[in-house]
């Protein structure tokens, strides 16, 4: 009777853990990508400087092969923001822009990047506070290098710049913003919405 009572609670936890790991779609990673400092794609003068953020997700798409196709919407400050417009999703591992996660399903199986990491591209910062943190990690650099929107410094890689930076994250952390991934699954009328909050 043990036994019996062992091989059940073995098969309810396998189930159970099964049906756990099916429903991890996305998961937030603290990204190793570099945080940099630009100028505002639309500047009204050179003082319009942006800190690039990267937010990095591990997709685990590829695991369901009913997936028809997936949309992102992106929250920052109780606003939804426009891709392209206000932020850029791009593949962690060629760093190249995704503008659709769509062109990566076929009809044979799932080809979906194993994560990607979101720019936002209008969160401003005073020139001050941009020379601080170009002082910090790149001092051979300055704001005045920044003459166009080509041009970027880099700082230093996300994961560190969040350690040495809490009251800077304390801050973004203050609206929270999310993520929303809409998945349309085969054979399903209603797509699943999987929403998670931006931890920074």
């Amino acid at each position: 009777m043990k036994r019996i009572i062992l091989f059940i609670g073995i098969i309810s936890y396998i189930l159970c853990f099964s049906n756990c790991k099916e429903k991890t779609y996305f998961k937030e990673v603290i990204s190793e990508k570099n945080v940099n400092i630009v100028m505002a794609e639309f500047p009204k003068d050179k003082e319009d400087l942006v800190i690039n953020i990267p937010v990095e997700f591990e997709l685990n798409f590829n695991n369901f092969p009913n997936i028809w196709f997936v949309n992102i919407y992106y929250k920052k400050n109780n606003h939804l923001r426009l891709i392209v417009d206000d932020y850029l999703i791009i593949d962690s591992q060629t760093n190249k822009p995704i503008f659709s996660l769509d062109n990566f399903e076929n009809s044979q199986f799932p080809n979906y990047p194993n994560s990607i990491y979101l720019v936002e591209r209008k969160m401003k910062i005073s020139k001050e506070e941009a020379q601080k943190f170009i002082n910090k990690y790149n001092p051979k650099t300055s704001v005045k290098d920044i003459k166009s929107t080509t041009d970027t410094i880099s700082l230093v890689s996300y994961k560190k710049f969040r350690e040495d930076n809490p009251k800077f994250i304390e801050e973004l952390r203050r609206i929270p913003d999310s993520i929303t991934f809409v998945i349309q699954k085969r054979k399903e009328k209603k797509p699943i919405q999987v929403k998670a909050r931006i931890n920074w």
